[in-house]
């Protein structure tokens, strides 16, 4: 696969036969992809990536004693695209998503595999500014997070949540209106994902295909079976099924 070439990684997980797992993953699936090393604690991994280059870490987030953010505040300059490998779907998922490249849940699966290396190819080098903000979205409560993370085919844009008004969905995409409307970003996320991650910051699932932050609505229209009469003057249809949740408001 021509999309992997000249991609290295190393492994970080507390499990040996984890490791093993994926490498044997990785040697099948993803032959161009070459492994540079492995680690089963945080110590040995930081010693390792703070002296070389990885274009992609696979790192498991609860190791025993420690955790796989432990290791991500030992590194100097992290220059990698992160993928978490994880058994535990709940664990973390909300600043994960944020910020990190992908993650994968074990059992790996191989099309999962394929698809997050990807990504990476298409993407290239992480930003530090973004583990910067992968750390800030881990360690402060959610309600004090400022900004995600969201990216389009060419960039990472970190857009202030309160400048959002609305998200509107198209099948598996999903964009972002913000500031007066005219600044989008299209992102390759279903908006499912962003009601979950945006709900503690006011955001309502008001349709099918819209999200709306609650702090920039400006009226309520009942013409025409109802709509919200947003901040930067769009209008944004509420379906019969969800008007209950404006009475909340």
């Amino acid at each position: 696969m021509a999309y992997m070439n000249a991609l290295t990684c190393f492994i970080t997980d507390d499990e040996p036969a984890a490791i093993e797992s994926l490498s044997r993953l990785i040697e099948l699936y993803c032959p161009s992809l070459h492994i540079k090393g492995y680690a089963t604690n945080t110590a040995d991994a930081a010693a390792f990536l703070n002296k070389e280059d990885v274009d992609i870490l696979f790192l498991d987030i609860q190791m025993q004693g420690e955790t796989g953010f432990d290791l991500l505040k030992q590194l100097k300059e992290p220059g990698f695209h992160l993928i978490f490998v994880t058994a535990f779907d709940e664990f973390g998922i909300t600043a994960i998503k944020f910020s990190a490249t992908d993650y994968l849940l074990k059992p790996v699966d191989p099309q999962e595999l394929i698809g997050a290396i990807h990504k990476v190819a298409t993407r290239r080098r992480i930003q530090q500014k973004q583990m910067q903000l992968l750390l800030q979205t881990h360690m402060l409560p959610g309600s004090q997070q400022k900004r995600i993370a969201l990216a389009d085919q060419s960039e990472i844009k970190y857009v202030l949540i309160s400048d959002i008004v609305c998200c509107e969905a198209d099948n598996s995409y999903t964009t972002f209106y913000i500031g007066d409307g005219k600044q989008t970003v299209m992102v390759s996320k279903p908006i499912a994902e962003y009601e979950m991650l945006l709900q503690p910051y006011g955001f309502i699932r008001v349709h099918q295909s819209w999200l709306v932050n609650t702090h920039k609505l400006e009226s309520y229209k009942r013409e025409d079976g109802g709509f919200l009469r947003m901040q930067n003057g769009m209008n944004i249809p509420v379906s019969r099924q969800r008007k209950h949740l404006l009475k909340a408001l």
